[in-house]
């Protein structure tokens, strides 16, 4: 399939996202060799995975906090932390690298309420401490590492455990749960990607929003306009990005069937429109992703 030799842009977009998704389970499921597909694009580039829950990093992320603290209000700072490094090697050391008390990094800095412990962590490990894969702000005056601890500690101050626990008797709005995180250093997309990671702990699945609740980034309201047959870079007034959404949702999910794939919530297709983005500029010679896929042998 050449996704860019169709005309009709919703038909695209929906071929972009069941190709994507059709190359993930020739790979992992049915482990067959590359390529696993005849699109020149999805060949050379790097795309993230149709459903964010399969990528490397959140699958590690579930491994490491998720799973582990599910029923425990420690998950809350436990994901905060996580997607302020956002880094494996970080990650593990913090959350997976017990001490003699059993302890990680990240329950004894619960428990002790001192940064110490995880201070200690970051200046044993070697730069990077923090992800590439997009921008992670640093408190002024500290290295990288540092700075974030600095950012996490001022977040922690907030009552949170209290705040888990009430939602946990009565599931927030998603949209709530984004302004609630709020906190210097924590901006808007680090925000969104903190929820689509609680938003998978058995009661938030309840919350009303869930499958409709997205924000977007620069690269979702460039796809949505080249869904819509509107000009790229066309700016989205404030109110108007998530209602044409939520109907472009509506449009896309009979398509998606006839690729044997069911609905997605709304910070799925949003990131899908981001990815789409990409794959259209490449398409039309205005660009390419910063990652060209390399690991063809495995």
């Amino acid at each position: 399939m050449n996704i860019a030799e169709i005309n009709d842009p919703i038909e695209k977009f929906v071929a972009f996202i069941g190709e994507r998704e059709a190359i993930r389970i020739r790979r992992f499921v049915r482990r067959d060799p590359w390529p696993w597909t005849e699109d020149p694009i999805l060949q050379e580039y790097r795309f993230t995975n149709v459903h964010r829950e399969d990528d490397a990093v959140s699958q590690h992320y579930q491994r490491s906090v998720r799973n582990r603290y599910s029923n425990d209000s420690r998950v809350l700072p436990a994901t905060v932390i996580y997607r302020w490094f956002n880094r494996i090697s970080t990650c593990d050391a913090i959350f997976n690298e017990p001490e003699l008390s059993g302890l990680s990094r990240f329950d004894l800095y619960i428990k002790s309420g001192s940064l110490w412990a995880l201070q200690e962590t970051i200046e044993q490990l070697s730069e990077p401490h923090t992800t590439g894969a997009y921008i992670i702000p640093s408190k002024p005056g500290y290295p990288k590492g540092q700075g974030v601890l600095q950012y996490v500690q001022s977040w922690m101050q907030r009552d949170w455990s209290m705040e888990w626990n009430a939602w946990k008797a009565n599931p927030p709005l998603l949209s709530y749960v984004y302004d609630w995180l709020k906190s210097e250093g924590l901006g808007s997309f680090m925000r969104g990607q903190i929820i689509a990671d609680i938003k998978y702990v058995d009661f938030m699945q309840r919350a009303d929003d869930w499958w409709i609740w997205a924000t977007p980034g620069p690269g979702s309201q460039r796809g949505l306009n080249i869904v819509l047959e509107q000009p790229m870079n066309q700016a989205w007034r404030k109110g108007e990005w998530l209602p044409a959404l939520v109907e472009l949702s509506n449009r896309v999910t009979p398509l998606l069937a006839t690729y044997g794939m069911e609905r997605l919530h709304n910070q799925d297709l949003q990131n899908c429109l981001c990815e789409f983005s990409k794959y259209t500029k490449v398409a039309r010679g205005e660009g390419r992703p910063r990652q060209i896929f390399r690991n063809r042998a495995a």
